[in-house]
């Protein structure tokens, strides 16, 4: 089954501004972006225009007959945040202030967390990671992130840099974690647009100009930029495009290195990674997409309504492929499965 995606119905294209300070040091922070690895665009650079985007040509794959169905569980008002393991589910309920344990029948095998700043106690409650045998939890109203044991008993919490103050648009809302350490980004326009490292305490700012989405994968930390940033020299102000190109990357040295350019204008939410290469959710055209390592097109796994409407959707996936997607504007968790 093959169909042409119309860009005029699926893209979205999101323009944030952020007001500077002199003109003359902002246009030498666009000057010096030209030597990063992702460069601060101008405002009407012909790459933004329509037929740059992937979604005006790219005609669809069918091959995995995946099913798509809404995932209930009882009392989850506001998933956030989801992690699949062997035999249970995890997931944060940023309404309820809470975090579950659930098996894939949907039944609640556990549920900890109440409204509150203490141990165990949550303020919007975002995406969750797993890494050996601790869960990383992002509370973001009270900038931490909470490490539980996997059977969600308290550890320890990792306190954020609290970039507020000098930037009021700031929100922790991904996490990965990997042997080095813990990493935070941002899909919202904002300061340096840095992937923040934490490590034994210390924090540690990786690469400028970043909006976007982070992944583990054979121990490594992998990125893709949902957004670029651009420069409007008229106003003298910077916004993020979803409409600019994409790469996936990669955190090296504590630096950020691209490993391959993908379709332009995805407007990539969230992503994992496997020996067959990237499984995205793709805002502007509100569908779960399979790449290759190289970063081409591979085929449309499914459409989910509402996807486009999701600022930080959250992906995660069992070892039989089954795909779950948290969608907390939407208030519901997503399914997609191979039928039988």
């Amino acid at each position: 089954m093959k169909k042409s995606i119309v860009l005029s119905v699926f893209c979205l294209t999101l323009c944030i501004t952020v007001t500077g300070c002199k003109k003359t040091e902002n246009q030498k922070l666009v000057k010096d972006s030209q030597k990063e690895v992702l460069q601060i665009y101008d405002m009407n650079d012909k790459l933004f225009d329509a037929e740059n985007h992937a979604l005006a040509t790219l005609t669809d794959v069918y091959t995995s007959d995946y099913t798509v169905e809404d995932w209930v569980v009882t009392d989850v008002k506001e998933p956030a945040g989801i992690v699949c393991k062997d035999n249970e589910v995890i997931i944060s309920d940023r309404k309820n202030d809470c975090l579950i344990k659930a098996d894939y029948a949907g039944n609640v095998l556990k549920k900890i967390g109440q409204t509150g700043s203490g141990k165990s106690e949550f303020l919007s409650p975002g995406a969750i990671a797993e890494y050996d045998n601790e869960v990383y939890v992002i509370d973001q109203g009270n900038n931490r992130v909470q490490v539980f044991d996997t059977d969600l008993s308290y550890v320890r919490e990792v306190k954020l840099k609290d970039k507020r103050k000098s930037d009021p648009s700031f929100k922790p809302e991904q996490i990965s974690v990997n042997h080095e350490g813990l990493y935070v980004t941002s899909l919202e326009l904002s300061g340096k647009g840095s992937v923040d490292k934490y490590t034994d305490g210390q924090s540690k700012e990786v690469g400028k100009n970043f909006i976007g989405t982070s992944a583990g994968y054979d121990n490594n930390i992998y990125l893709i930029n949902s957004m670029v940033r651009y420069y409007d020299k008229k106003e003298d102000t910077f916004g993020a495009d979803s409409s600019g190109p994409e790469w996936l990357m990669k955190i090296k040295n504590d630096t950020i290195e691209k490993v391959c350019e993908l379709p332009q204008g995805l407007y990539i939410t969230d992503f994992t990674l496997d020996d067959k290469g990237i499984v995205c959710l793709s805002g502007s055209g509100e569908g779960v997409y399979r790449l290759n390592w190289q970063g081409d097109y591979v085929e449309t796994f499914a459409y989910i309504k509402g996807l486009n409407d999701e600022l930080v959707p959250q992906l995660s996936v069992t070892k039989e492929q089954e795909y779950y997607i948290a969608m907390s504007e939407a208030g519901k968790i997503v399914k997609c499965y191979k039928s039988n």
